[in-house]
């Protein structure tokens, strides 16, 4: 029996309706922007927040553990997820197919945790409407074009047919930041981890997700 997506968005906002401080901050951006580094320092830093387990066709490295690192999965595994709209977002990211579940999203949010992933740009419309105001989109731009084509080509393993369509998809999709809830700028990494923490700090005292009760409010 095929699943509805529609069941699937209903139970996790039922299996969060008793953690109203529960949020998810979904961080966005071009390749190459900083975006994955900048999460790896906020779960560093902050013990609060959770990553989410996602699952990847893509093999496990040498470092990983199953169910620790990522969900390791085959194609046709993948592939018959998608159908029972397992997923609250995939893709394809340089031959590997990658996917958040629906289950997985909500274990990491469970007991009002906060939830950081970094996604590609295109994904952000998804989490926002599965998540609805428990979404934080956070869009990191790099502090110039020339910057970010200067990192691009640090990473020495791209060809120039890849840099060029990298630098195209760039530039399209740095128009969509307007879109989002905050912007940041990674010129420092350590500031815009920083800045990352700041947002998170401020979104933890949004009324909505206080427990004001005890206050006879």
């Amino acid at each position: 029996m095929i699943k509805s997506e529609e069941t699937d968005v209903g139970q996790i906002r039922q299996k969060l309706s008793d953690s109203p401080n529960a949020f998810a901050v979904i961080v966005a951006g071009p390749s190459g922007v900083g975006k994955t580094s900048m999460c790896q320092g906020v779960l560093r830093a902050d013990s609060g927040v959770r990553r989410c387990v996602t699952t990847t066709t893509r093999p496990p490295r040498d470092d990983e553990v199953e169910g620790l690192a990522r969900h390791f999965v085959t194609v046709a595994q993948f592939e018959a997820m998608q159908k029972r709209g397992d997923f609250v977002e995939s893709a394809e990211v340089h031959g590997h197919l990658y996917g958040a579940t629906f289950d997985a999203v909500a274990k990491a949010m469970s007991g009002g945790q906060v939830m950081l992933m970094d996604v590609d740009v295109q994904g952000v419309a998804a989490w926002n409407e599965v998540l609805g105001d428990r979404c934080v989109t956070v869009f990191v731009v790099p502090p110039s074009l020339d910057v970010l084509a200067e990192r691009l080509n640090a990473r020495q393993s791209e060809s120039t047919s890849a840099f060029r369509l990298r630098m195209e998809n760039a530039v399209s999709e740095l128009v969509q930041a307007k879109n989002s809830d905050y912007v940041v700028v990674n010129d420092k990494l350590e500031k815009a981890i920083a800045d990352l923490l700041a947002i998170i700090r401020a979104e933890r005292r949004r009324t909505r997700r206080m427990c004001l009760s005890g206050l006879n409010l």
